[in-house]
């Protein structure tokens, strides 16, 4: 006798999503981009690691992507611009990723600043905006035992330094040198509910992680990124499966269409890749 099916408990699967939304930290893309939708958060983390002790938050968001018609796309963790209309980005990298890091805050602040230069008849380039890259990484990725690496420009071996506005730092969480920015990088890899030595950045982790309210918010917000993941995982296995069967030749297109519920467009699409290969 075969048992009874039962669908998953409800209560059992909330409970499951929000003990992994405590285990978050801020190097975890779906904690980062629900605690920096939050300006305060936003506005202390860049005070510390800009040095810049009056900075004030006008905008900011997460995930904003810039659309390149003829190159690659870019996806910003967080973008912020303050009061000045000054720009700041900070892309987070849980581990070394072994890519070109220098080349990618080359490409990064390029595109931002080119998408957000206005048109006009500027011709002397005046309204170029300042922009601070803040390349952060759990690992010290340039391994010379530093927490934070600055970009310095001079003109050959001269005091006087070149200024064009972009200010690139890479920072890391691996090395701890007792200085602010480590305490906060530090606060990033745990990203404790109790732990309220961050202000305003700890009091809305706080509030996700340790309140009633904060806690639905990520539950409802992990849930979305669970069901992404798991539909993403399971398009990329029926891609898989419809180029097996393209390559056997044993299969209608109809039939493999069916078989992957992939669109006829995408069988096609998958077919002239083939061919072409």
């Amino acid at each position: 006798m075969s048992s009874k099916q039962y669908p998953e408990s409800l209560i059992r699967n909330r409970e499951r999503l929000i003990e992994k939304a405590k285990q978050l930290n801020l190097f975890s893309d779906a904690m980062a981009k629900m605690v920096f939708t939050d300006s305060g958060a936003c506005e202390h983390v860049l005070r510390i690691l800009s040095g810049i002790d009056s900075l004030v938050i006008k905008e900011n968001r997460t995930q904003m992507v810039i659309n390149k018609f003829a190159s690659k796309d870019i996806i910003m963790d967080v973008l912020v611009e303050d009061a000045n209309n000054k720009l700041y980005e900070m892309e987070i990298q849980k581990s070394d990723g072994k890519i070109d890091h220098a080349r990618r805050m080359l490409y990064y602040s390029s595109s931002i600043i080119g998408s957000y230069l206005p048109k006009g008849k500027d011709k002397k380039y005046k309204s170029v905006p300042d922009l601070y890259m803040f390349y952060i990484t759990e690992p010290d990725i340039w391994h010379l035992g530093c927490t934070c690496y600055c970009v310095n420009k001079r003109l050959n071996n001269l005091p006087m330094t070149y200024d064009d506005g972009l200010h690139m730092y890479y920072i890391n969480a691996e090395v701890n040198d007792g200085s602010s920015i480590a305490k906060l990088m530090q606060y990033f890899k745990t990203a404790e509910a109790d732990d309220l030595s961050q202000g305003k950045l700890s009091k809305h982790v706080n509030y996700l992680k340790a309140t009633k309210e904060g806690k639905a918010a990520m539950c409802e917000f992990t849930e979305k990124i669970y069901s992404e993941g798991k539909a993403e995982g399971e398009a990329i296995a029926n891609y898989a499966a419809a180029k097996r069967m393209l390559l056997k030749g044993n299969n209608s297109l109809q039939d493999i269409a069916e078989f992957t519920n992939l669109p006829m467009s995408k069988i096609l699409e998958l077919q002239a890749e083939l061919n072409n290969a």
